[in-house]
């Protein structure tokens, strides 16, 4: 057993979680995932276990869990994941047979058997308005039934030194008396106007240009496992650090004409509404990548976004570096596949848009190492910008 803090990572996927941990000084005891190509990335990045499973299984028995990362019950400071919210019912209002076999109380089956001294929950802010509130307030009632202080919190990536806009809940407990608070925002929007809850060392968001102007070369089709060109700010330095290359997923896609000529007639920050009606089509969540701001939302589904100066969709690395992984973390397994084996098969475009960003990770790793152990929260805002090179 590792004498620093621990933590556990269920619905691990490419590992977001696992490497934000990992940089907060976190040892990552076991992650696991339901999907192969998931196990493909994090085996290829990670030094510690990884088990495919089924949650529903690990509910029954977390033995196998328990066996892959050679530790016991009561072993893990932190338990980590994101259970989807699909098939979620109340218990009471189906049958309790079909509640049981949600992905939530499942995940919470496993909470209860590790019994771990903290727990975050990380899903989409659509679980809000799920049955009228119902979702959270069962994650709540249930977690608080098995001695967990827990609150809901809403939390933007790009205040936390992500270059994108990501909006998530995070479910937050700890057993005992630790208080729930927010983590200490590193980033806003303007600096000149630092509001509560921000540390004094705060930067400006990182934007869409400081995260991927170096990646920037590839046109239409083209590929390149080198770089061809220098850093341009600190997070593009802080994306490369320890790692000269080879440039992993740099692939552009090879768009026909009448793609181009759609991509070529947005400016910046456009959406698909702003096109000519000629050029317009269903797809309404079309956007451009806008140089001076943050990026939106990094989905599953990469036909969402136009690069910014680039007729053409980001490719796996440029996604990545939206999503704060660095340059040496390789995405493994198909780079992208048809819709309905999307979900299936999880290529390494979904691998990048379901993850949690590594940076918004290690913001909440250091958050919750510090309340644990009854340290100053500031302090670990700070050497989060500290380890980023942005203090």
């Amino acid at each position: 057993m590792s004498d620093g803090p621990t933590c556990v990572d269920l619905f691990s996927g490419a590992g977001g979680f696992s490497l934000g941990f990992e940089n907060a000084g976190f040892d990552i005891l076991v992650a696991s995932d339901y999907h192969e190509t998931a196990g493909k990335t994090h085996q290829a990045n990670f030094d510690h276990p990884f088990l495919q499973a089924d949650i529903t299984n690990l509910a029954d028995d977390v033995q196998p869990l328990l066996d892959k990362g050679g530790f016991d019950t009561g072993d893990v400071d932190v338990l980590v994941g994101g259970p989807p919210c699909k098939g979620f019912s109340i218990t009471g209002a189906q049958n309790e047979d079909d509640a049981r076999n949600t992905l939530l109380l499942r995940y919470i089956d496993v909470l209860e058997a590790l019994e771990p001294d903290a727990i975050i929950i990380e899903n989409v802010p659509g679980v809000k308005s799920i049955k009228d509130g119902a979702y959270v307030d069962d994650i709540i009632s249930r977690t608080r039934d098995l001695g967990y202080n827990t609150r809901m919190l809403e939390l933007n990536s790009a205040n936390y030194g992500v270059p994108q806009r990501r909006e998530r809940v995070f479910f937050i407990g700890y057993k005992g008396s630790h208080p729930v608070s927010r983590p200490r925002r590193t980033h806003v929007t303007d600096v000149g106007q630092q509001r509560l809850g921000s540390v004094s060392k705060t930067r400006n968001c990182q934007t869409v240009k400081e995260a991927i102007s170096d990646l920037s070369f590839l046109g239409i089709g083209e590929s390149s496992s080198e770089y061809m060109d220098i850093p341009h700010s600190d997070y593009q330095r802080l994306m490369r650090k320890d790692h000269d290359g080879p440039l992993y997923n740099h692939t552009a896609p090879n768009h026909g004409s009448r793609v181009q000529e759609r991509f070529g007639a947005m400016e910046p920050g456009d959406r698909m509404d702003d096109l000519p009606e000629k050029l317009q089509t269903s797809k309404y969540t079309l956007h451009r990548l806008h140089p001076d701001q943050p990026s939106p939302t990094i989905t599953t589904l990469p036909e969402d976004l136009v690069h910014y100066s680039r007729n053409r969709i980001p490719t796996v690395r440029e996604m990545a570096r939206l999503q704060s992984f660095p340059d040496g973390f390789k995405f493994e397994g198909p780079r992208t596949t048809g819709g309905n084996r999307r979900e299936e098969s999880l290529p390494q475009y979904s691998q990048v848009g379901n993850a949690v960003p590594p940076i918004m990770a290690e913001a909440l790793a250091r958050h919750v190492k510090a309340t644990l152990e009854g340290e100053d929260p500031v302090e670990a805002a700070e050497n989060l910008l500290n380890r980023m090179g942005l203090s």
